[in-house]
């Protein structure tokens, strides 16, 4: 029995969405191009051995290619070579048509087109090699013959591979691109997560800080800023373990998630400091809300201690006080050392006092 990491399942899971992707891709190609070849093929009476290789190209290629890139040791690298081959079977059937306008233009096109969406410069460089390597060969050995007329027979033939085909892969490249950028959004969110407390870090508290103070100034919004401290934090650590600290941390920031505004924003601003964001409010309303999450994180309980009471600091400034963002934070960060000065377990909001500037 193979036992795989979840990284190498997660790629595996990967090859064969895009193996089984690249199997429809082909099958729906390799179908359209059936039509508009067989009728070239016929009008320039070609031999019906060159019918029956058709079919096997439209019909058998498909399932072959996707049973070889399954087998495969590396499905993806097998399924880029198959890719390549299509090409040179592109190359060979526009040479056996001698370059009928048309479908072969169309035929290059879509090969192109498919090549760069699935893989880039480089497959579509690939591609490009062996499709006029494959046209050259078979071209001067069938005697590098020209027919430019077609028929009005081909021409509709050809019309659901120039339609039915390139509306398919614009929606498969859409929906790819879509996933995309919904992946990238969500590694962007961890990323700008604090994992163990489920809010965000100071990296995504400082964007919105910015984004809050600019809304002040222009009159959009009335901001302040909360930055909490836990009292006596390290000897909580000291006396009960890191693992008492951390659950301290993610119960308070439970909290502050449930018991701020909607659209106010919670936040680790570094250690065991945590701020809150006020969207809009008044040096009343913002001094109440502190009180009540003061009052609330006062019965935070440890499981290792019912007997432990826990206290915070909090500081408060207003957006509107301050020139800078800069000046902002200093302004929070001063009211909260007035509370740690003044014996801690208590609420300060920041005035342009002389001992305070």
């Amino acid at each position: 029995m193979n036992y795989y990491s979840p990284d190498e399942h997660h790629l595996k899971r990967r090859s064969r969405r895009f193996i089984r992707r690249m199997f429809i891709m082909r099958q729906l190609g390799t179908l359209l191009c059936f039509f508009p070849i067989l009728s070239v093929l016929l009008e320039r009476q070609r031999d019906l051995a060159f019918s029956a290789v058709l079919f096997v190209n439209a019909f058998v290629w498909p399932w072959l290619a996707y049973r070889r890139a399954l087998r495969a040791e590396d499905p993806t690298t097998t399924e880029r070579h198959n890719l390549t081959l299509d090409a040179a079977f592109g190359g060979i059937w526009v040479a056996l048509m001698a370059l009928s306008p048309v479908p072969s233009l169309i035929i290059t096109a879509v090969l192109a087109s498919d090549r760069y969406a699935a893989g880039g410069g480089a497959q579509l460089m690939a591609a490009s090699r062996a499709f006029l390597f494959a046209f050259l060969l078979v071209w001067v050995a069938d005697g590098a013959q020209v027919q430019l007329t077609f028929s009005l027979q081909t021409v509709w033939l050809t019309l659901p591979l120039a339609t039915c085909y390139m509306l398919v892969l614009s929606i498969t490249s859409h929906n790819l691109t879509w996933q995309l950028r919904k992946r990238n959004r969500e590694l962007e969110r961890i990323a700008l997560m604090d994992p163990g407390l489920g809010i965000p870090n100071r990296r995504l508290f400082e964007r919105r800080l910015e984004s809050e103070f600019l809304s002040t100034r222009r009159g959009n919004s009335c901001g302040y800023l909360l930055l909490l401290d836990v009292d006596h934090f390290k000897g909580i650590n000291d006396t009960w373990g890191h693992e008492a600290g951390d659950f301290l941390l993610a119960e308070i920031s439970a909290l502050l998630r449930n018991h701020v505004g909607l659209q106010d924003i919670p936040a680790r601003f570094g250690g065991d400091e945590l701020g809150v964001i006020v969207h809009h409010a008044t040096d009343e309303s913002v001094v109440m809300l502190a009180e009540r999450l003061k009052q609330r994180i006062a019965q935070v309980r440890l499981p290792a201690s019912t007997g432990f009471r826990c206290s915070v600091s909090i500081g408060i400034a207003p957006a509107a006080g301050a020139d800078s963002l800069g000046q902002w934070l200093r302004h929070a960060d001063l009211a909260l050392y007035e509370v740690k000065r003044a014996g801690r377990n208590g609420v300060r909001l920041w005035s342009a006092q002389p001992d305070m500037a």
